[in-house]
């Protein structure tokens, strides 16, 4: 509580916690402070009179935020108990209770009653009225048992609450979410991300829908984010897909690295452009996935179950590799790199990779992944077989009698042709 002097007389005035804010004022006019004149230029007295009206201030401000969780709370069980409802005479009796708690509320906030032909209603009221016949649900209502309930890591747990956060405030509530909301929605998301990362979001949005579906929170007729048609890019449009680098821009990088003393990264880009991996892939690769004996490394952390592999080392990455090994103070070939909150210890190695890449002039399409596309690159044009490369880069194979069938390419075929890669 302050007591502040304006002209003449005293003022009291108190913040309102942001959580009652609307429901003291209204939805598109929040209150977010009460403000009364004391009316009085007399200190003492003033003070006197602002005890007074703090003590119904935050009486309004405990009966605000009470009263919207006793709402909630009275709106879920009446939608529950008229999902359940026996008989029809049952499903009467709750709805006359639920008009009759809508219009007492209703009127205790000024409105009309609810069968009043031109009936002003508040916002309060109308929520209470729609929530427990089942026709107002927020969309994240359910969000964090699904989320619990997902058994993935907890970074892709946490990408798909980022992903159901930031479509929510667009969607507040499942009424709101239509096939032609979505295909809309969509259409504009391409505009700013690419189709790849559009797609992946929209499946996780149907997983949760599903889950909705599933306790009976929206239509189990429709899947609104199934049937999505995302638009193609202009071909004239300047694209913005990953680009492999070139021989040169990849012994560029590695150079500029060099000078800047940052060994750690020097000792990145050699085995990304000798094996073709990912930075996730080389960053969690502990040192007895190294056979130096028997000249070949294990990735056992891969992003797909084809990443599992063995990949053979390259005669110019041998000494590197062991270096590194009999260096190593933690277990991990890359040594004393800070792991995040997700386990995941590429993140400052693959950050000042990316500072260093934009000061050379190069942009978005080009990342760390980028060296994997060159080594992709040059073992197409050393004539290595599709499927030899794709068991060294750990692709999945699409035909069925080498896909689903074949046990892999032999550790000394996948040799040769990691052999043939020169810079």
């Amino acid at each position: 509580m302050q007591i502040e002097r304006r002209h003449r007389l005293y003022y009291a005035l108190l913040g309102i916690p942001r959580d009652c804010q609307k429901a003291l004022g209204t939805p598109d006019r929040p209150k977010v402070r009460f403000v009364q004149s004391l009316k009085t230029s007399d200190l003492p007295t003033a003070r006197i009179r602002a005890a007074t009206l703090e003590a119904q201030w935050l009486t309004a401000i405990e009966r605000a935020r009470g009263t919207g969780k006793y709402l909630e709370d009275e709106a879920a069980f009446y939608r529950e108990a008229l999902t359940n409802a026996p008989t029809p005479e049952r499903r009467r009796e709750i709805e006359e209770v639920i008009h009759a708690k809508a219009d007492e509320l209703n009127e205790a906030e000024g409105g009309d009653p609810f069968g009043h032909p031109n009936r002003e209603v508040v916002p309060a009221a109308a929520r209470f009225y729609a929530k427990a016949h089942g026709n107002l649900v927020e969309f994240t209502e359910h969000m964090d048992v699904y989320l619990n309930g997902l058994k993935l890591t907890a970074k892709s747990v946490a990408m798909a609450r980022t992903t159901l956060e930031a479509f929510a405030p667009g969607f507040p509530t499942v009424a709101d979410v239509t096939r032609k909301a979505v295909q809309t929605w969509a259409t504009k998301q391409v505009e700013d991300k690419s189709p790849t990362t559009v797609r992946r979001t929209l499946s996780e949005l149907r997983g949760y829908w599903r889950y909705l579906q599933s306790v009976e929170a929206a239509p189990d007729n429709l899947n609104p984010f199934t049937q999505i048609i995302l638009p193609r890019r202009d071909k004239n449009a300047k694209a913005d897909d990953r680009r492999p680098f070139s021989v040169a821009d990849v012994l560029t990088l590695r150079e500029t690295a060099r000078k800047h003393k940052d060994w750690m990264l020097v000792d990145l880009i050699d085995i990304a452009r000798w094996t073709g991996c990912r930075i996730k892939e080389i960053c969690s690769l502990r040192i007895e996935r190294v056979h130096l004996k028997s000249s070949y490394i294990e990735i056992t952390d891969a992003k797909t179950a084809a990443g599992w592999r063995q990949v053979p080392i390259h005669s110019l990455l041998k000494a590197t590799l062991k270096r590194l090994v009999k260096a190593s103070k933690d277990g991990f070939v890359l040594s004393g790199l800070a792991p995040d909150q997700y386990g995941d210890r590429a993140g400052a190695v693959s950050q000042r990779f990316s500072l260093m890449k934009t000061a050379l002039g190069f942009d978005q399409r080009q990342t760390f992944h980028s060296i994997r596309r060159t080594v992709a690159t040059l073992l197409e044009n050393a004539g290595v077989q599709e499927g030899i490369a794709s068991d060294i880069l750990g692709h999945r194979k699409r035909s069925m009698s080498y896909g689903l069938y074949s046990g892999g390419t032999s550790l000394k075929r996948k040799r040769a042709a990691i052999e043939k890669i020169r810079y």
